[in-house]
């Protein structure tokens, strides 16, 4: 009698056996750039308008600080300004920025987590990124927070897993002058290398503070205050949102329950010593954003690769270590399976049906400024709104102002009485909401004293849109 010998139903042996990490990898990715894709080409309302338009000004040989307000590090703004001369105003071209940062993001955390754990722990964590509610939304906006996420992922993998202490400050200090917020889990890093070994730390900071301190310095020294006063100035006296922070940090947490679940299963790994090294930046990372005092839900970017790398590890360390037959092991890692599909279905509906379906009113908005202009007339207003109009109608903003967000003038970074006596008398089309700029009562007088009322455009996504002659 022939006797058939069967390999062991083991996860990750038969992910090993069939040497399918890689290829279950890209198959994912490609998913996921299905899902994403419709809001990589789709123009929206949002603050990405703003630094769209900047990349446009850079592009045009503007600097920021110097020639328009920009409240962040250079990098992201002269990645945009790059990709709009090469291609001029193109949403795909520039939404690709944020798409393509979240896809290398997810291959390092695969890397990562496969050449230091295995098979299993690596497609678990890129499964946990890339399909989290919070990546796939902000793929496809480009706010600066992927690329800095993709650059400090990048530094991270050379760090832990190659030793390349050079190359990991390099990547490093890119991140920390595309977005300030990835100072925090770099520096918490920096401080745990210091304590465990005095010559990398050296090595990794040297090269960190090269670019960080270069790009700084340099800025400073040619711009002086108008370069650390919107980048850093002006994050310490936004006015606070103690209520609408709350709400928007139970919200990240309800949106990306798998991911956070996934990384609290940490405390019931049998072994936690491997992801002390991704726990510790996560933990102060999260503790910071509590005392913020303006929070939006994309500042939570930044830490996800190391919450994934957590839960991946974590969910693969419980599978292996729970007492029961490999073929009950197989059938638990199947329910997990259905209930992140049965998630993951519930969130790529939204994202089509709601988030990415783009700005119903955008093109009507553009044929009324169009019709009801010249080519001297200048566009101002809503920083959601005005840049994307501008750059769609091949129209300038008035005074290159495109961030008119309430709180660059409630914080009294910039004296909007002075901005409004700017565009007083000139042949402006200003378009306005119930909020932002519009809702402040310096901009309310100037449109009921300077400016006519010509037409309202109602979005049932965004609300209505005033578009006044001024001038």
């Amino acid at each position: 009698m022939i006797k058939i010998i069967y390999p062991p139903m083991n996860l990750d042996y038969m992910i090993k056996k069939n040497k399918i990490a890689y290829a279950l990898f890209f198959a994912f990715a490609a998913i996921f750039i299905s899902v994403v894709f419709k809001g990589a080409i789709t123009a929206q309302p949002g603050d990405e308008n703003v630094y769209f338009y900047m990349g446009k000004l850079i592009a045009e040989g503007k600097i920021p600080y110097r020639d328009f307000f920009y409240a962040h590090p250079p990098l992201h703004a002269y990645l945009l300004a790059a990709v709009y001369k090469a291609f001029g105003f193109n949403i795909l071209a520039l939404k690709l920025i944020p798409f393509v940062s979240a896809l290398i993001s997810s291959f390092f955390i695969f890397k990562i987590a496969k050449e230091k754990f295995g098979n299993l722990e690596a497609i678990t964590s890129s499964l946990l990124f890339m399909f989290s509610y919070g990546i796939m939304f902000n793929s496809a906006f480009s706010f600066g927070i992927m690329t800095a996420t993709m650059l400090m992922t990048i530094g991270f993998y050379f760090l832990f897993n190659k030793n390349k202490n050079y190359l990991a400050g390099l990547f490093f200090g890119l991140a920390a002058v595309t977005r300030l917020l990835a100072l925090i889990p770099i520096f918490v890093i920096l401080f745990t290398v210091f304590l465990s070994n005095r010559k990398k730390f050296v090595q990794l900071s040297s090269s960190f503070l090269i670019i960080f301190l270069a790009v700084n310095l340099a800025f400073i020294l040619f711009f002086g205050n108008d370069y650390t006063t919107p980048v850093y100035k002006f994050h310490l006296v936004k006015s606070a949102g103690i209520n609408q922070n709350l709400n928007e940090y139970l919200g990240i947490i309800k949106l990306n329950w798998i991911l956070f679940l996934s990384a609290f299963a940490f405390v019931f790994a049998k072994s936690k010593k491997p992801l002390i090294v991704f726990a510790v930046p996560s933990l102060i990372y999260l503790a910071f954003l509590l005392f913020l005092k303006r929070l939006f839900g994309f500042y939570f970017i930044i830490i996800f690769p190391f919450l994934a790398i957590i839960g991946g590890y974590s969910l693969a360390n419980l599978c292996k270590q729970l007492r029961i037959g490999n073929k009950l092991k197989v059938a638990a890692a199947a329910a997990i399976a259905l209930i992140f599909l049965w998630n993951l279905a519930a969130d790529i509906s939204f994202l089509q049906k709601r988030a990415f379906t783009g700005f119903e009113r955008g093109n009507d908005l553009a044929d009324f400024v169009n019709t009801n202009s010249n080519k001297n007339t200048l566009l101002f207003g809503d920083a959601s709104i005005a840049p994307l109009i501008a750059l769609m109608t091949d129209k300038k903003l008035a005074l290159d102002f495109a961030d008119t967000n309430d709180q660059v003038f409630s914080s009294r970074i910039v004296d909007i009485n002075n901005v409004l006596s700017g565009i007083k008398g000139k042949n402006i089309l200003f378009i306005a909401r119930d909020k932002g700029i519009s809702s402040l009562t310096e901009a309310r007088n100037f449109l009921n004293t300077d400016c006519e009322l010509l037409s309202t455009f109602y979005d049932r996504s965004e609300g209505n849109y005033l578009i006044y002659k001024c001038g």
